[in-house]
């Protein structure tokens, strides 16, 4: 049976696969590509002259911010010169190496942590055998002073007696 435009229903029998090309109309397939194009060309012009204005910007922004670190002294032949303050580390591995390093070295030896109060510092192990040896300090029962949140009851005076509640 033949459809409206007098072509027969493909019934997945017929040998031809090639396609018509009487109903491709040329002239719109090449109006679209050409506007195609030119769109392309306008965002390329576009997004150039962005670029340029936002590098124009920022050789200003560059310029105006450099006159202060030309107020620090140059460098000295053989010197390096160090980007202001926080850095980024080069060997963070080597960084703490050389932290646990000191660490350890304050640890294990004796020093003044304040001279004046005559506060010292001694290595860990020998505190460790003064507390094995000599113990904690222990607080006498009388002179330690109220748990926080507890009640402490009036005392009675001197003078008078406890009645006895029977």
């Amino acid at each position: 049976m033949a459809n409206k435009h007098g072509h027969e229903p493909d019934d997945g029998q017929s040998e031809s696969k090639a396609y018509e090309t009487r109903d491709v109309k040329l002239r719109p397939l090449v109006v679209f590509i050409a506007g195609l194009a030119v769109v392309g060309v306008v965002v390329y012009l576009v997004v150039f002259l962005m670029l340029r204005l936002f590098s124009g910007q920022a050789a200003r922004e560059d310029a105006r911010v450099a006159p202060s670190s030309v107020s620090r002294p140059a460098p000295g032949p053989g010197e390096e010169r160090l980007p202001p303050e926080p850095r980024i580390q080069a060997n963070a591995a080597a960084d703490m190496d050389a932290l646990r390093r000191q660490e350890d070295a304050r640890l294990a030896t004796y020093g003044w942590v304040d001279r004046q109060a005559g506060i010292v510092r001694i290595p860990i192990d020998v505190a460790m055998t003064q507390v094995l040896e000599e113990g904690l300090p222990v607080r006498q029962p009388g002179s330690a002073p109220a748990a926080a949140g507890t009640l402490s009851l009036p005392k009675a005076p001197q003078g008078e007696a406890k009645k006895d509640p029977q």
